[in-house]
């Protein structure tokens, strides 16, 4: 329902006018209609106001306050004047009135002058509503366009350095081939792999927060053995850090408090957010330090949780590390793309599960995934 306030000076004007508007909309009396000299402050919204020519003569400074407060949108003032005191008014009327209306007033003219005005405050409201969300729209696509082009500039950045190792690899491999032992060829082949598949995940990363975001990701839950699925998934990562320097060793210790360890997740999803984990998790470890891997099942939950000794994560960023693209502050030369953390919180989402942190910079972090399971196999 409207709302009319009602800042009539003249009594007799205000009792018809209450009487006849009450019946449709939703009236305001300042100080319970005694009169407007003492009414301000009036804090309350209205949308249409109806005043007389005294009461705009002692408040034309609040009513045009009003008037620039609501701007863009139009907060209708209708005046009710004689013809006699028309004259009075005019120097307040072409800065602040909408409307005026002559008295004696007639009931069905005063309905449709209000009915107008009414209107053109509710098209004003649209419009105005019309422009925010094209804004938004705007700014959205800009930040979308922006997003692109950093993500373009991550890509190209993380594949060039794989890229450059595998092409540099592959040529010292083609002209010193006869001079290399065949434990140094080996090791070469290895990280080669290693890279070539740092790229293919980067990639994989990519596609798969497309298609999550665009509602095409496949939901298929399947029974499956976490503690052999979470075993090997370690000794894929055991694998990749014999490839690292042993003067920096990280070691990857995983923990099974669940002797029945079967459920039904979606494999390729839970895969994504436990590599992600793990990976961050020894990425930002320090040398000599130990990253532990727990899983524990509940009747209803499967509990996932990864604890490094690494740099921490700082709490200004903590709130904004889920976000696609965000990387914390203090990662330094670290490389990275940001989309990690945004995949893992989007696939745990997909399971309808829950993910939490608890960081300290430079002690450690420990994400902690919980995600509702079927024991159904």
């Amino acid at each position: 329902m409207s709302q009319i306030l009602l800042l009539v000076e003249q009594k007799e004007n205000r009792r018809l006018l209450l009487e006849w508007l009450a019946v449709y909309y939703e009236v305001l009396l300042p100080n319970s209609g005694e009169n407007s000299e003492k009414f301000l402050p009036f804090n309350q919204s209205f949308d249409l106001a109806i005043i007389d020519g005294l009461a705009l003569k002692r408040h034309w400074q609040w009513v045009a306050a009003q008037k620039q407060a609501e701007h863009p949108v139009c907060l209708p003032f209708l005046l009710i004047t004689s013809r006699s005191d028309v004259g009075m008014a005019t120097q307040f009327i072409w800065q602040s009135i909408d409307d005026l209306i002559i008295a004696p007033i007639e009931k069905i003219e005063l309905q449709a002058r209000v009915e107008i005005l009414l209107r053109s405050r509710q098209l004003s409201l649209t419009l105005k509503l019309s422009h925010d969300q094209l804004d938004r729209t705007l700014q959205t696509a800009q930040e979308l366009n922006e997003m692109k082009t950093s993500l373009l500039y991550m890509i190209a950045h993380d594949v060039r350095n794989p890229l450059n190792f595998i092409i540099g690899t592959t040529q010292l491999l083609t002209q010193y081939k006869s001079k290399l032992t065949d434990e140094k060829t080996q090791e070469l082949l290895d990280k080669t792999q290693a890279a070539a598949k740092g790229i293919d995940q980067l990639l994989d990363d990519v596609l798969l927060l497309g298609r999550v975001e665009s509602g095409k990701t496949g939901f298929c839950l399947l029974p499956l053995d976490l503690a052999t699925f979470c075993n090997e998934l370690v000794e894929e990562f055991q694998s990749s850090l014999k490839l690292k320097p042993q003067t920096e060793p990280v070691t990857l210790i995983f923990v099974n408090h669940s002797p029945s360890a079967m459920a039904c997740l979606e494999v390729s999803l839970l895969r994504r957010i436990l590599g992600n984990l793990l990976s961050n998790a020894i990425k930002y470890s320090p040398p000599n330090t130990e990253v532990i891997f727990e899983l524990k099942l509940t009747e209803t939950e499967a509990i996932f949780s990864v604890q490094d000794a690494g740099i921490g994560i700082p709490v200004a960023d903590q709130g904004r590390l889920f976000e696609s693209f965000y990387r914390a502050t203090n990662v330094g030369r670290i490389p990275g793309t940001g989309l990690g953390l945004s995949i893992v919180k989007k696939c745990v989402d997909l399971h309808g599960g829950e993910i939490t942190l608890i960081s300290e910079e430079g002690v450690g972090s420990i994400f902690t995934v919980t995600l509702p399971i079927d024991r159904k196999t």
